[in-house]
């Protein structure tokens, strides 16, 4: 079962990690949910009854998301989404505690639900290094190390995408109003 689970969540990243490519939200979080169908599937595997319900709540919440963004919901059914998702988490928390780390799934549904309410795709993948990070912690703790393998290079992606997308266009920008200041001057 062990081996079935760590081709399941090589499947469900090479979804997701392609996702962290894309330069929009909604292409973002659609590769997502689609990997969270398989990351459920090896949770199940590797009987971590609490990472199931963690990823199936985030794979509902991202549908969620995906269409409030698409018919240009309020913010209000995002709260509510947000607030639901936690509210389903914590008897799932409670009835399959294992001991404090278990409280970084928690954390990981708190940030991804705030993170990925908003429209900004950068915030969107601040969300999702703080989240790989949450993710790796829990991974590592249950023995999931190939799951804790993909949380490192998630987050390495995140990072690459961050800079490329916004680092990089930020210093540029800055250089040519440098440049356009010392032509005026």
């Amino acid at each position: 079962m062990y081996i079935a689970s760590q081709i399941l969540v090589f499947i469900g990243v090479v979804f997701d990690f392609t996702g962290r490519f894309f330069k929009n939200k909604k292409a973002v979080l659609a590769f997502n949910v689609v990997g969270m169908f398989f990351y459920v599937s090896s949770y199940i595997f590797l009987l971590s009854w609490l990472g199931v319900v963690a990823n199936a709540l985030n794979f509902i919440r991202n549908v969620l998301y995906l269409y409030f963004d698409k018919e240009e919901k309020s913010k209000i059914n995002y709260l509510i989404t947000f607030v639901s998702v936690v509210a389903c988490f914590i008897p799932a928390l409670v009835l399959f505690w294992e001991n404090a780390l278990n409280l970084f799934l928690l954390f990981s549904l708190i940030i991804t639900s705030v993170g990925f309410a908003f429209k900004n795709v950068l915030i969107v993948r601040i969300t999702i290094v703080i989240n790989s990070v949450f993710w790796a912690i829990f991974n590592f703790s249950i023995g999931g190390y190939v799951n804790f393998a993909c949380d490192m290079l998630g987050l390495s992606i995140a990072l690459f995408s961050i800079t490329i997308y916004n680092i990089i266009p930020k210093i540029k920008e800055n250089k040519q109003i440098k440049n356009n200041k010392d032509l005026i001057s």
